[in-house]
Parts: structure tokens; sequence; C-alpha cells
């Protein structure tokens, strides 16, 4: 009949690459808003996914991350097709409890809020 051998067992690990013991995730995050402006959408919103938990950790300041998002070239290369800016804006939305009122208006001011937030999700926020 059939032989079977044993084989070893070997324990495998996965994590994900280039995230290195000790949190080097925080500084992928750039705060150059010339750098940030000239991103394309995918990249800007990959930006906004690292930096949102920054903010809500306080390791980026709520004013700087505000300053970048609420620059007017920052949504200017932004296509309307593409749902780059309308996903930035719901993420935007659902950490909006991190920031203070007046940021909230200065959020709500800016030209990324401007084009790509629904009048109807302007209603159920204010209702919130």
């Amino acid at each position: 009949g059939k032989v079977e051998v044993p084989i070893k067992g070997e324990v495998v690990l996965r994590r994900p690459r280039g995230r290195g013991v000790g949190g080097r995730e925080d500084e992928e995050v750039t705060c150059d808003v010339s750098k940030i402006i000239r991103l394309d959408g995918p990249t800007k919103l990959n930006w906004l996914c690292k930096a949102l938990p920054l903010v809500r950790r306080r390791k980026m300041q709520p004013s700087e991350f505000l300053d970048i998002i609420t620059n007017q070239r920052f949504a200017g290369n932004l296509d309307d097709v593409m749902p780059w800016g309308t996903q930035m804006v719901s993420m935007l939305r659902s950490e909006i409890d991190d920031f203070q009122p007046q940021q909230v208006q200065q959020l709500r001011q800016s030209d990324l809020w401007g084009r790509f937030a629904d009048s109807d999700d302007e209603r159920a926020v204010a209702k919130a």
C-alpha cells in the first residue's frame, strides 16, 4: 500500500509588509501641503486614510490637517466622475467629532466639502 511520511508542521506569521515593529506607519504620512496637493485622487484618499487616525490620536494637529484638506488646490485635481472626493467627505464625516465646532465650520466651507458632500448628507449631519 501507500506509505505516508509525516511532515513536520511549520508556523506561518502573516504581517502586513512594510510596517516594522515599532509603528513606522506614522512616518509615512507627510504634512507637506505642496506634496499632498499634487497627489492624484486615489493617493490623496490613501493619505487621508493614514492621516485621520493620526489626528484622532493627536499625532497630527487637527489644525495642520485642516490646513491641508481645506486648501483649494487639494480638491482641485479631483475628478467629479471618480468617487475619490465623495469617499473623502464620507470619511471626514465619520471622524467629524474629533474636530472643534469652528474647525467643522472651516471644513464645511472648503472646496472639497462644497463639491462632494450631498445636500441630503448635510441634513443628516444637522440632525445628528
